[in-house]
């Protein structure tokens, strides 16, 4: 019996492994075959067999059907308006990103899709602002929409309650709050991406007081109604630098409102080109925010310099990264970690984690579509319905 070969498109093969990131040598390694050989099904010179195309589909995250359409379909090209992050092309995202990236495009599709089955109006409470706003204005108007309070942020003393907060009131505001701990933080510290249901998503393997802030910053790319990979450093040029600016500005207005921050320096309250270290420790604490933020703040409101803010940032990513190491050190070997429910809960967002669930409950998608769309194997179910209950 002749083994059954697949008519595939050849562009589309192409398309669905650059999609994700995967090199020619990733996908001839899941196939079985060399890279020759792969090259050869891409080039339309040869065809894969069904079995390979499976296993390929597998790596692609992809159903059979795409392969075998006429050309690559421009809905699934995640990267077309997307911002990078300096000095990288799409080419060079890392599977991870791709994967997270097409993860967050689904969820944003899928919760769309269940508030109407639901008869739940579809939007959100995101105010709309321009780059030629103030920041403290645009600042001030986040904060409201997000009804924080001082009372409610001073409440917050702990960072992890502190992230709790801020994310519960972005949701509140009805956007999809997303987190990951796939992507390395050097690559992406988080992004945001507007629409009927505006996401954000996080990087959880940064601090929660960098949370907070990538949260906030994500928040004033939503206010612009543009999508934005978060580069906190920085270093882009042109329209991108003036963005990233002003979003850093703004994040910071909201997180540290100017009258009420001038009033706890109270007569330090001056410009310095040398902040003392206890000073931006004490207000790190008390606006439970990373150092960091805070010589942007003061960067904000000149009261410091630009090149005293550049030479903090050093410092402050030069002791995290040392911290990073010593973490993983720290864990090496180790196992265990949050069950998986709760990590599902985490990185797709609790009012996702009840519409899938109440769509389950009502019969109306199956236990493996709730397992699919939860990523959650079966026998998890139970322990996730008693924790968002």
């Amino acid at each position: 019996m002749a083994t059954e070969v697949a008519p595939v498109t050849p562009t589309v093969l192409r398309w669905a492994r650059e999609s994700v990131g995967a090199t020619v040598a990733d996908a001839a390694k899941r196939a079985g075959v060399t890279e020759d050989r792969l090259l050869s099904w891409e080039a339309g010179e040869a065809e894969p067999t069904l079995a390979k195309l499976r296993s390929l589909a597998k790596l692609y995250q992809r159903p059979l059907a795409v392969f075998f359409l006429d050309e690559p379909p421009r809905e699934f090209d995640a990267m077309r308006d997307f911002r990078r992050l300096p000095d990288t092309d799409e080419s060079a995202w890392s599977r991870p990103l791709h994967k997270t990236y097409r993860r967050a495009v689904e969820q944003q599709e899928i919760m769309a899709e269940l508030l109407r089955a639901d008869d739940i109006p579809v939007g959100a409470k995101v105010p709309l602002a321009a780059v030629d706003e103030h920041p403290e204005e645009a600042g001030s108007r986040a904060r409201a929409a997000l009804h924080v309070t001082l009372e409610d942020q001073r409440g917050w003393r702990n960072p992890d309650v502190a992230l709790k907060g801020w994310l519960e009131a972005l949701e509140e505001a009805g956007v999809l709050v997303l987190r990951t701990s796939e992507v390395a933080s050097a690559e992406m510290r988080g992004f945001s991406m507007p629409g009927e249901v505006p996401v954000v998503m996080i990087n959880a393997t940064d601090p929660p007081r960098a949370q907070i802030f990538t949260a906030l910053h994500e928040f004033a790319h939503l206010m612009l109604h543009a999508e934005g990979l978060c580069d906190l450093i920085g270093s882009s040029t042109g329209t991108a630098a003036q963005v990233e600016t002003w979003c850093n500005a703004v994040a910071a207005a909201t997180l540290m409102p100017r009258e009420p921050f001038l009033a706890a320096l109270g007569d330090a309250a001056t410009y310095s080109n040398s902040w003392e270290e206890d000073v931006i420790g004490q207000l790190s604490e008390r606006w439970v925010v990373s150092r960091e933020a805070v010589v942007r703040r003061l960067l904000s409101l000149n009261l410091t310099s630009a090149t005293f803010y550049q030479q903090k940032r050093d410092e402050y990513r030069t002791a995290f990264e040392n911290w990073r190491a010593e973490e993983k050190l720290r864990r090496r070997g180790k196992s265990g970690g949050p069950p998986p429910y709760r990590m599902a809960i985490r990185d797709r967002g609790r009012p996702y984690v009840r519409l899938v669930l109440d769509a389950y409950q009502r019969n109306a998608i199956s236990t493996s579509s709730l397992s699919r769309l939860l990523a959650l194997r079966t026998k998890h179910i139970p322990d996730l319905e008693r924790e968002v209950s």
